[in-house]
């Protein structure tokens, strides 16, 4: 017989594996033999370590090397094993787990001694952790492999299954348990089990889970499983209706755990059949709006609230087929619960109430949104008159809150014509004299909710004789009132716009009684843009629009020819009209001179956007033989205005000549941008060598993730943190600066490889900068500058989703404040940026930050922004870090701020208190 016992464990291993497998100079029954006196062994821990050994052999085995006479011998010897295994350890369960998992040739009917002794007659939960894991990989193994004979089992194997996950806490089992349960409620008719398997899991929702920094089970996953679960069986439908409406009327419930509830109706909403009668139901929209209509939940309401609303309106509606009364019922009882929250406006719930108003009105029949839509606009109504309010004071608000609802809701019946055309029929009169009413409180807000209302009629046609010349009126009427806000003059548009469309004959009669001369200067081209949305009307005011056009360019202010992109934004779809806009603009855009060419040029490029792929190649072909043409001072004005617009040109070759052309060294790098961007990567780069330009090569490079983009960008940081000469802050500011007009992959048409190109760049990048910091040695402080743009460059993101890079990040921080030398405020300027999106701060970390936050509230040369972030920065520690872990630097925080507490800036001073006060709060925790 051979002996093996002289040898460490690997090498016994490999020992066996090579007489076994490789020599097969010994048979399994041999093998066998040979730990026969420690399978036998009187010692618990002697077998179970022989068991080891087997299992760490067999483990080593082909999936096809043991027949099935062989894999029972093993199976047997196992399950024999199961009861005093569990006294010492689990080593038999793995070997279970390995023969049944791994083995292609399993012996006929296993099974059976498998379910009774493993299941039935054990105990499951009495395994350790991942005993228990193993086993349920066994269990969902049988129900995938062997379905027919647990179903044979019938009744049994459901009283078997619960007894054997019954009890189970750990998380990571319990993933597993889900997914068992899966497998059997959708293979299983559960008769009368039905409520005790759907207790099995509903007794861990809402689930309680908080996991560690570094666990990847999530909660979020594991309610969702478990949701998934009670929903898994049409049978647990009554069941589970009853246990949402339980879970929300528990106080005890945290607003996760009601999220959590409310995601279940959705889900539950979606996949169970329609009930048989609504009583399951009705009471649940009482508990969505107990939820919903909390008044401690401040803020809006929560998506959630609403989908589930909306959600358990159409599972009504389902429900109700077979009696239509019924849902008449559940629509006259939510009006009538609804009616206090929306007319007691002071109470700050009306907006929430009107939100679940509105998911029963997009979910119902067009009868029952006729009747919602009809006592909205009736509720809203009165809050405009303010007839509701008691106290005076607040009526103003409660005015200007009803204007903002009633544009919502008439914008609402709009979308739904077919069951609002009564609605707005029936309240026309009575909403344009309520709103002009309004103007007795609220002046500009009651205009806006004219003009949007007005609008909507006119777009929905459905305007009486009496509005359309109500309408020519309040045209009138505006054109010569100052521009008070924005929004107010865009709703003004949005009506005259709509309007000319259909009654061009009654703006002629404005334009006749009111010449231009007579108007606000500032509303003389948005007005006239406005009107000129068909050829008559364009015809008619082309050549006034011209000398607006001229006016305008001559002397540019930001956003003064936004109307024009809007009147060519409504042409679009009629292409004759839409080209004459377009030539109109651009022979005066080409002709007129002005001192703020850049501003304009803005304009064409967003206007260029618009034309058709024909008509922009034109475009830009065009543009590029008057580069070629034009000479001297021609060119460099010329250049000011298109060169934005030429940015989108595709042909490289074009682009690349026109770099050869007197023009500015900005449009240059520009044009080089947009050449590398565009250029495959076998052409060789035409860019020069200097810094300047080597970073507008890495920009193009990366944005388009090109062939060793990361290289050269590696590259880059090297060549910044060794050349003095030239600013490292400029170069980082324009390298992660894609808003600008000339960097905008939208308005530029660049490459960009995939719609996530910023998060792909911000992922690639950090790693990359890391490294270069921490080899820099005393050219850390050039590198350190692309901190506050590389986090500028990343605000548009989900910092959650960042979190490893960001990580990665504050170590470049720390090091930072911990040098000597003079730290740049923009720099200084990230701190409250990383203290908002990283992980509390270990020890010596915290003292680092600490300090120098306390540093600068103490010195005296502090400039005011730096003193805002650093209070903010100790703000946001007061808030996020464990507060045992702050309580030795209560004594340095509240020192570090006093003199600010008598600063001269009234903001400094409150921000200060709100410091101290929460720095001191944290000694009570």
């Amino acid at each position: 017989m051979v002996s093996l016992n002289e040898t460490d464990d690997g090498e016994s291993t490999q020992e066996w594996y090579r007489l076994l497998v490789v020599e097969k100079s010994m048979s399994l029954s041999d093998f066998m033999t040979s730990k026969r006196a420690g399978m036998l062994s009187d010692f618990p821990d002697e077998r179970e370590q022989t068991t080891e050994e087997l299992i760490e052999v067999i483990s080593k085995f082909p999936n096809d090397f043991l027949q099935k006479e062989e894999v029972s011998l093993l199976l047997d010897y196992f399950l024999n094993s199961i009861e005093s295994s569990a006294l010492t350890g689990g080593a038999v369960i793995r070997g279970v787990h390995h023969l049944v998992l791994k083995s292609k040739n399993l012996p006929d009917n296993f099974e059976v001694p498998l379910m009774r002794v493993l299941f039935k007659e054990g105990n499951m939960q009495s395994w350790a952790q991942k005993e228990r894991q193993l086993q349920y990989d066994i269990l969902i193994w049988l129900l995938k492999n062997k379905l027919q004979y647990l179903k044979c089992l019938g009744p049994d194997f459901l009283a078997t299954y619960m007894k054997s996950v019954s009890g189970e806490r750990d998380p990571r089992c319990l993933v597993h348990m889900f997914s068992s349960f899966l497998e059997v409620s959708h293979n299983f008719a559960l008769g009368p089990f039905t409520e005790d398997m759907f207790e099995t899991i509903a007794c861990y929702f809402p689930v309680e889970f908080r996991p560690q920094k570094n666990d990847t089970i999530t909660r979020e996953y594991l309610a969702a499983s478990c949701a998934s679960c009670l929903v898994s069986s049409p049978s647990f439908a009554p069941f589970c209706f009853l246990f949402i409406d339980e879970k929300l009327n528990d106080d005890d419930c945290s607003d996760e755990e009601y999220e959590d509830v409310l995601n279940l109706l959705i889900i539950a909403c979606e996949s169970f059949p329609p009930q048989k009668n609504l009583s399951l139901l009705e009471p649940i929209i009482d508990g969505i709006r107990k939820v919903g209509l909390n008044p401690k939940s401040k803020g809006e309401m929560p998506a959630y609230v609403a989908q589930s609303f909306e959600a358990l309106m159409k599972m009504c509606l389902k429900s109700s087929a077979m009696n239509p009364r019924a849902i008449d019922g559940v629509v006259a009882t939510i009006i009538e619960n609804s009616e206090p929250f929306v007319l007691q406006a002071e109470m700050g719930l009306c907006k929430k109430a009107l939100t679940l108003l509105r998911c029963a009105f997009n979910s119902l029949t067009e009868k029952h949104s006729q009747i919602i839509m009809n006592q909205v606009i009736a509720w809203i109504l009165n809050l405009i008159h303010g007839d509701s309010v008691n106290a005076a004071g607040n009526k103003a608000d409660i005015v200007q809150e009803g204007l903002e609802y009633l544009i919502d809701w008439i914008q609402l019946a709009s979308k739904n014509r077919e069951s609002s055309l009564g609605a707005l029929n029936v309240f026309e009169q009575s909403i344009f004299e309520s709103c002009s009413r309004a103007r007795e409180f609220k002046p500009r807000e009651a205009m806006t909710a004219i003009y949007e209302c007005a609008a909507i009629y006119f777009e929905v046609k459905c305007e009486s004789e009496e509005l359309i010349n109500q309408s020519r009126s309040y045209i009138a009427l505006a054109l010569r009132t100052p521009v008070d806000t924005d929004s107010e003059l865009q709703s003004l548009l949005k009506l005259i716009r709509i309007y000319s469309m259909e009654h061009f004959d009654q703006i002629e009669i404005v334009l006749n009684d009111n010449p231009t001369s007579t108007w606000n200067s500032e509303k003389v081209l948005p007005i006239l843009c406005a009107i000129s949305s068909s050829h008559e009307a364009w015809k008619s005011l082309k050549a006034e629009i011209v000398e607006q056009l001229e006016k305008k360019m001559k002397n540019p202010i930001d956003g003064s020819l936004e109307c024009y992109i809007q009147m060519m934004t409504a042409s679009t779809e009629n292409k004759e009209l839409f080209m004459e806009h377009f030539e109109t603009f651009e022979n005066v855009f080409f002709k007129v001179d002005c001192d703020e060419s850049e501003s304009i040029s803005k304009v064409m490029q967003s206007i260029s956007l618009l034309l058709t792929n024909d008509d922009h190649e034109k475009f830009m072909k065009r543009i590029a033989s008057r580069y070629l043409e034009l000479e001297g001072s021609q060119l460099l004005q010329f250049d000011k205005k298109y060169i934005l617009s030429y940015l989108q040109y595709k042909n490289t070759k074009d682009l690349l000549e026109t770099t050869r052309r007197k023009i500015s060294d900005r449009s240059i790098r520009q044009l080089f941008f947009a050449i590398v961007n565009r250029s495959s990567p076998s052409e060789p780069s035409e860019v020069p060598e200097q810094l300047r330009y080597h970073v507008v090569e890495v920009k193009a490079k990366l944005l388009k993730n090109a062939p060793r983009c990361l290289n050269i960008f590696d590259e880059f940081l090297t060549k910044v943190a060794s050349d003095d000469s030239e600013s490292p802050s400029s170069s980082f500011e324009y390298l992660l600066d894609f808003e600008s007009a000339d960097s905008n992959p939208e308005k530029c048409r660049y490459e960009t490889s995939s719609p996530l190109w910023r998060q792909r760049i911000f992922c690639q990048i950090v790693p990359i900068f890391k490294r270069k910091f921490e080899e820099a040695g005393d050219k850390k402080h050039r590198l350190v500058e692309m901190l506050p743009h590389l986090l500028k460059f990343a605000v548009p993101l989900d910092a959650q989703q960042l979190k490893k890079q960001f990580a990665m990040l504050l170590p470049v921080l720390i090091q930072t404040i911990s040098l000597e030398s003079a730290i740049p405020s923009h720099v200084t300027r990230t701190i409250p940026m990383f203290l908002t999106i990283s992980e509390p701060l270990i020890s010596d970390d915290l003292h680092t930050v600490l300090n120098y936050l306390c540093s600068i509230a103490r010195n005296n040369e502090s400039k005011m922004t730096n003193l805002e972030d650093a209070l903010n920065g100790l703000n946001i520690l007061a808030r996020r870090q464990p507060p045992k872990s702050l309580h030795s630097e209560v004594p340095l925080v509240v020192t570090s701020i006093n003199k600010i507490l008598g600063h001269k800036k009234r903001l400094l001073r409150m921000m200060a208190a709100d410091v101290k006060n929460n720095w001191e709060m944290v000694i009570t925790k």
